[in-house]
């Protein structure tokens, strides 16, 4: 008999070889749906837990913002849905669905235009 598959929340790559796709676009609407629902406007949920990498998704209300924070070693943000502001430092970059851009290793923030969603990667580098 062959063993279930672990129920997963999110991705934790222990075992790379039983990792299971998860499914942004649902992922997506359940964490805006959460956003509503909490003062701040802001969910976030790790979806890739490892000790390289990380990916985590977070859904921001229209007018709310990830506070500002440290950078991680090396990261990428991903706009999946509506407007976001990323300010780092001095600057500032206007991202819309679709978006990519590398995270400036300097502390920042992210303002929600829209309602919107982002995915976050991050590498830690070899351990």
């Amino acid at each position: 008999m062959t063993p279930e598959p672990p129920r997963i929340t999110g991705l934790h790559f222990a075992e790379p070889q039983r990792a299971q796709p998860a499914d942004l676009a649902l992922l997506t609407d359940q964490l805006l749906q959460e956003a509503t629902e909490r003062p701040n406007g802001l969910r976030t949920k790790a979806i890739i837990q490892g000790p390289l990498q990380q990916a985590v998704l977070f859904a921001l209300r229209a007018g709310a913002q990830l506070p500002e924070h440290d950078s991680p070693p090396a990261a990428t943000l991903q706009v999946l849905r509506g407007q976001v502001v990323l300010v780092a430092g001095e600057e500032r970059w206007r991202l819309a669905k679709g978006s990519l851009l590398p995270i400036p290793p300097v502390r920042h923030h992210v303002d929600a235009v829209t309602d919107a969603v982002c995915l976050l990667t991050i590498c830690r580098g070899e351990g």
